[in-house]
């Protein structure tokens, strides 16, 4: 696939179809992963792959509490921009997008605690959502689609501990990867164009 069709394609899908997805792929799309820049010159990152429902219903549990305490009545009735209708139709699947689809990779990085009292001492995560980036849009090149979801709070602890990743170590996110429904809704995004977001020289 031409890397401008990667580009165009790339989105986060939330629904998926029965269909498994190969081991091989999946590999394809971490070794993606592993070519991103790294801060540290080790690529020091780990992934853990949950491929059966159980290990992804047991990891991502904190999500489906999320979820059931999400009010969608809220939204009825009214107006809502285009993020609002976004939010309200991606909260409510922020646990089936994960448990249903065929696998989730979860990116590690080894970091103890964030320090962001300089840009500069953000490095390791910057680089893992590098690598994040990286599945991303590897996934889209092999055909398949993703899920994305970010921890919320106590999440990334939660999670990390279920799945008993050492002390010393984060993940940026959550990827899903599977193939999306044909006839998954695609919500209207904002324009791309970067005409009115560049500064020449100074702001």
């Amino acid at each position: 696939m031409e890397f401008a069709e990667v580009i165009n394609k790339r989105r986060t899908s939330r629904e998926w179809t029965d269909e498994d997805v190969n081991f091989a792929a999946i590999e394809r799309i971490i070794e993606a992963g592993m070519k991103a820049p790294s801060w540290d010159h080790y690529r020091s990152w780990q992934f853990i792959v949950l491929r059966t429902r159980e290990e992804k219903e047991r990891a991502f549990a904190y999500a489906k509490r999320v979820v059931q305490r999400f009010n969608a009545r809220r939204y009825e009735g009214r107006t809502l921009d285009l993020a609002q209708q976004m939010y309200a139709y991606a909260m409510p699947r922020q646990y089936t997008m994960l448990v249903e689809c065929p696998c989730v990779i979860v990116p590690l990085f080894r970091c103890s605690k964030l320090n962001a009292e300089w840009v500069s001492k953000l490095n390791p995560l910057a680089t893992a959502w590098c690598v994040a980036e990286n599945i991303m849009l590897a996934t889209v090149n092999e055909g398949l689609g993703y899920s994305l979801r970010i921890p919320l709070n106590r999440e990334h602890d939660v999670v990390l501990e279920m799945l008993g990743v050492p002390k010393g170590w984060m993940t940026p996110c959550f990827i899903g990867i599977g193939r999306p429904k044909p006839d998954e809704r695609l919500p209207e995004q904002y324009g791309t164009s970067p005409e009115g977001h560049i500064h020449l020289g100074a702001w």
